[in-house]
């Protein structure tokens, strides 16, 4: 954030997952400007933080605009985090919050802006009751400003960004002569690939990326014993249960019964699946380092978070990569009665992880083109 330029930052609930303690040991020295008027202490109801900031930007001509920046996160009554000395902090309802500090802010500035972590419903509570502020710019999930516009809430001009970082919202303000209300416009920049990667910030990326999985991997080991260093996974789709007269009495402990027993059937089917990247798709979050990032292990294997399905590589080798079966369903009552209809996949469910974010360059009919079976 520091090296993007960031002016001012509403503190929200994640920034504190970690503890008090980490929180302040991170940014310490970092010179950003963290504000919220959310987060209190327990025993006395002081801010555990400034509730506002004030920024003073200087336009052509040399007219001094202050900007005033109040940040509030939307209430969770269970969180609670020890601060040093003793003392918790915990939160305060983001209404009562802006009721409380916005008096004091708003005769000192020309604009007032609202920082939130707020659903649409919450803001629309707050604005309603609250007169005084000229632009809140938000977000709350994966909500955004249709058409990357502001939209009009209770009279003041919101702009929703989404989640993840992928946009980028822009609200610029166009001064007048003094006294004039400024107009405004706004966009969102979608930060795809068409801009190029800044080298500082992206080394800072990867080196994050590295650590992420490390310690997602020394995770792993305390849970499932210790896994295989990268690179070292286990089978790639042809890890086989016995079809035939065994396969019954493996099904009926395991529904998934990996590529290799389909391809007693369906040979051609393997042979298409074994050329494709599916047979190899956990090797590509090795690759990138992700091999141990559970958002990312969702869909690079068979059967993620559900019973039975894949647990670690090393528990459950038979069902790393994305199998016939994480497509078509769970094979185990197709043989018990093939007769019975199984696993049409519908191209709907293609998206569920070729995502625009998850893999940009996905076109259903170019890669249909290449597992068509």
């Amino acid at each position: 954030m520091g090296k993007i330029g960031y002016d001012v930052i509403s503190l929200s609930e994640r920034d504190l997952a970690a503890g008090v303690q980490e929180f302040h040991r991170a940014t310490e020295k970092s010179g950003l400007v963290f504000t919220s008027a959310s987060f209190i202490y327990r025993d006395n109801g002081d801010q555990f933080l400034a509730p506002y900031a004030i920024k003073t930007y200087t336009l052509a001509g040399g007219r001094a605009i202050k900007v005033g920046y109040l940040g509030v996160d939307t209430a969770n009554s269970g969180f609670a985090r020890e601060a040093p000395e003793g003392r918790v902090v915990i939160m305060r309802d983001p209404l009562e919050a802006v009721k409380l500090h916005l008096p004091a802010l708003r005769p000192k500035v020309d604009i007032v802006v609202l920082l939130g972590n707020l659903s649409l419903r919450d803001l629309t509570d707050v604005l309603t009751a609250t007169p005084g502020i000229d632009l809140a710019l938000v977000s709350y999930g994966a909500r955004i400003s249709p058409g990357g516009q502001t939209e009009t809430v209770a009279g003041v001009p919101v702009l929703y960004s989404g989640d993840q970082g992928k946009r980028m919202g822009e609200v610029r303000f166009k001064f007048g002569a003094k006294g004039a209300a400024p107009v405004l416009s706004a966009n969102h920049v979608f930060l795809s690939r068409r801009y190029p990667a800044e080298p500082s910030l992206q080394e800072l990326i990867d080196r994050t990326i590295v650590r992420v999985n490390e310690i997602n991997r020394e995770k792993a080991a305390r849970l499932y014993g210790a896994p295989p260093p990268p690179g070292g996974m286990a089978g790639t789709g042809s890890t086989t249960v016995a079809a035939g007269p065994g396969a019954a009495s493996a099904t009926a402990v395991k529904p998934f019964l990996t590529a290799g027993s389909c391809a007693t059937c369906h040979s051609a089917a393997y042979e298409t699946y074994m050329q494709s990247a599916h047979a190899h798709a956990l090797n590509t979050l090795i690759k990138a380092n992700q091999d141990y990032n559970p958002e990312c292990i969702k869909c690079h294997v068979t059967g993620f978070d559900k019973p039975n399905g894949f647990v670690s590589v090393r528990q459950t080798p038979e069902l790393a990569n994305v199998q016939c079966e994480a497509c078509h369903g769970n094979a185990a009552d197709h043989v018990r009665n093939p007769q019975q209809p199984f696993g049409k996949v519908p191209p709907r469910n293609c998206f569920t992880c070729h995502t625009k974010e998850n893999s940009p360059d996905f076109a259903f009919f170019k890669y249909w083109d290449k597992v068509r079976h």
